[in-house]
């Protein structure tokens, strides 16, 4: 009997044994990939837990669908009011990341990402002082709608979401298609002139040489700023951004103004613009702020801000076409979520609220965000 009792120890010893290199292999299981900056990186076969740091780049697991594998944002995902009432979890969720270069490695630790997908410059500070693999990608640094498809493909091939990828190229393809349709035949001599004009003094812009000229080209529209360079870093702006003094914007003297902050009405009744043609033609609007605000190269923008810049330039040119529809038709069929006419007029207001200002790091209603 004994000798039967220590028999079937082993035998259940034995079964166990034989049993653990298969759990250890499941438990293991990985793949290899490389990322946007050429690096072959090990992740697991199933993904569940990623931390995600970027401004723009906040908004596509949402496209795909698969936000629920977020553990750990940015304080621009985690202070958009939208993206708040899209996402219910979105409040449990920690901002390890503030903004470029500037990260909680604590809180990232403590929120156990299988692997981090960032910029070059947070990847790099997340290498040096974790051992959590990083999964790089662009950061979309030029901003042009190809770069934004490729960003999209990418994350969506890592997730085997790559139809929900495609189904949002197809999307922009679509959109930039239709604009050019009704603003192809303009000639460049009759086009209007547009200034950016962000921050609260309005003299914060992108010049030529960044990703908004192909933003405001694709409009049918020329840069008032774009024979200014603005493209890099400079203390106290966010990257491709630049401060231009009230004497170049009056020489511009531009046909449209586009502000961030404050509204058209302030815009109107200050003296020092009453000489703008802009302004003597009631041509300011707030730009709009949705997930993120339109003016940085999200996904988002790439889509609807050409073709708002093209309907308040030429009206007459998209009658058949209202922002309100194509708002909530994006969203529904990009997102997946059904926006509120209230929600939808808030978008369009610039009403919806980020986390950080355009030009000098103030906290106000805009957020140009770094990535």
């Amino acid at each position: 009997m004994k000798r039967f009792g220590i028999f079937f120890i082993y035998v259940i010893l034995g079964a166990l044994l034989l049993g653990l290199p298969c759990c250890a292999e499941e438990a293991a299981k990985t793949r290899t990939l490389t990322d946007m900056a050429g690096n072959v990186v090990e992740i697991p076969e199933t993904i569940e837990r990623v931390a995600f740091f970027g401004g723009p780049i906040g908004q596509v697991p949402y496209i795909l669908g698969v936000q629920d594998t977020i553990v750990a944002t940015s304080i621009g995902s985690k202070n958009s009011q939208l993206l708040n009432i899209m996402d219910d979890n979105l409040k449990n969720i920690p901002a390890a990341r503030q903004t470029n270069g500037i990260i909680n490695i604590e809180e990232l630790i403590k929120s156990e990402p299988q692997f981090v997908l960032a910029g070059d410059v947070d990847g790099a500070i997340v290498e040096k002082q974790t051992t959590i693999p990083v999964v790089y990608f662009f950061e979309n640094s030029e901003g042009t709608a190809e770069q934004t498809k490729a960003e999209v493909a990418f994350i969506g091939s890592i997730y085997g979401k790559d139809d929900r990828a495609q189904k949002y190229a197809n999307y922009l393809d679509s959109m930039l298609s239709l604009v050019k349709s009704r603003i192809g035949d303009i000639p460049l001599s009759e086009q209007k002139v547009l200034f950016n004009g962000y921050d609260a003094n309005h003299l914060i812009t992108y010049g030529g040489d960044s990703y908004m000229q192909e933003r405001i080209e694709a409009a049918g529209l020329k840069n008032a700023a774009q024979e200014v360079n603005t493209s890099g870093v400079r203390p106290g702006i966010h990257a491709g951004l630049d401060e231009i003094s009230m004497e170049q914007v009056l020489k511009w003297n531009p046909d449209i103004l586009v502000i961030d902050t404050g509204s058209p009405e302030d815009v109107y009744n200050d003296p020092k613009w009453a000489s703008v043609k802009a302004v003597q033609n009631r041509q300011v609007y707030r730009l709009p702020n949705g997930v993120f605000v339109w003016n940085r190269p999200t996904a988002e923008s790439a889509v609807l801000h050409p073709l708002w810049m093209a309907k308040i330039a030429y009206p007459e040119r998209f009658n058949d076409i209202d922002m309100h529809d194509e708002v909530k038709k994006f969203y529904q069929e990009i997102f997946s979520y059904e926006l509120t006419d209230e929600q939808v007029d808030k978008i369009l207001s610039g009403e919806f609220a980020s986390a950080i200002s355009a030009g000098k790091g103030q906290t106000n209603q805009t957020n140009m965000g770094n990535k």
